[in-house]
């Protein structure tokens, strides 16, 4: 390998491969390949940091070689500006070149797989059936053999048994609510699913850029039941990437004015999925409910602030609460609790 190359993206594109990137941290989302190649080399911070570190997806394939596609699930540490430090990155493409080799020349036999290292992580069943999803899609490749299953059941729940169908047909049919025909039966039936369906559901449509009319079902179903904080949580996060924000909104205005500010999973959930709809106003009132709450769940503001404060959309924001005249006495509070910890 050239002494140049100093990246996995320019490590990728020299050993002849096509590649797609997926940022993994809150929810799934496509990564263009050069604001990808920009956070490797420190120009653009990781959009969705968690726990101080970049996560992603990389789908990555010759077809020169074989119609295999390899998957590689990455997490790099990040800076206190969410920028990828380049020592973890180096050592990553140490790690790829022992394994693989510098063009890639070992990656049939050993399917693409790296050696255990603190660099790669294994995500849950969901995520990875989501993944698995939204990479086809991406790709153009078809659905999984369980597809058909869960479509059927969902335009005719009656007709099924949801106790036969797999995580991952779900999984695929959160993924095409691009068609006409998967999103009518999810506007037609979402309500009346059974929980464990419908929880599924939701969670993989937390992926998705859940349409009006979908996202109108969704908020419906979560308006009919105002302190359900279970399936508030389920439907919040299917909301994280509508682009209904306005709709989305007035649901975080429920929360905060209602009996579900004092839910620490919702809270959460907005948190970790909803935090681009906190502008100045409702990140004060969201904070003042996590201080709220902070005072009988002791650690959870500053889990949340820590949280918080890496994201590159809040950063500023959040540092500004610290310096902010207006707040409230618990905010104060739960603020003076931050400086004392720090201080120790």
């Amino acid at each position: 390998m050239g002494a140049q190359i100093t990246t996995i993206s320019e490590f990728l594109l020299q050993a002849g491969t096509e590649y797609r990137v997926f940022d993994l941290g809150r929810g799934i989302r496509k990564i263009a390949a050069q604001d990808f190649l920009d956070m490797e080399n420190a120009r653009k911070p990781a959009p969705c940091p968690r726990q101080q570190h970049g996560w992603f997806g990389l789908v990555f394939w010759n077809k020169q070689l074989s119609e295999q596609q390899y998957i590689w699930f990455i997490k790099l540490p990040l800076d206190e500006q969410g920028l990828i430090m380049p020592a973890g990155r180096d050592q990553f493409m140490h790690i790829i070149v022992e394994a693989l080799g510098a063009q890639l020349e070992h990656t049939e036999q050993k399917n693409g797989q790296l050696p255990e290292n603190p660099f790669t992580f294994i995500p849950t069943q969901q995520q990875l059936a989501d993944f698995n999803s939204i990479s086809r899609v991406r790709l153009g490749l078809p659905a999984s053999q369980h597809f058909n299953a869960a479509l059927s059941y969902v335009q005719a729940p009656a007709q099924g048994n949801w106790h036969e169908l797999a995580v991952q047909g779900l999984a695929d049919v959160a993924a095409r609510i691009g068609d006409e025909e998967v999103l009518a039966a999810l506007c037609d039936n979402l309500p009346s699913l059974p929980a464990t369906v419908r929880k599924s559901l939701l969670t993989s449509l937390e992926n998705q850029p859940v349409p009006v009319r979908l996202a109108e079902v969704i908020t419906h179903l979560l308006n009919a039941s105002p302190n359900d904080g279970a399936l508030w949580s389920e439907g919040l996060r299917a909301l994280a990437q509508s682009p209904c924000t306005g709709l989305v909104a007035q649901q975080i205005d429920a929360v905060l004015e209602g009996e579900l500010a004092r839910s620490l999973d919702v809270l959460i959930v907005i948190a970790g999925r909803l935090w681009h709809h906190l502008d100045n106003t409702r990140l004060m009132r969201f904070l003042d409910a996590v201080a709220q709450l902070n005072q009988t769940t002791p650690g959870l503001f500053h889990g949340v602030y820590a949280d918080l404060v890496q994201l590159p959309d809040l950063r500023a924001a959040m540092l500004g609460v610290l310096r902010d005249p207006n707040r409230s006495q618990v905010l104060s509070a739960a603020i003076g609790e931050l400086f004392s910890e720090a201080g120790q």
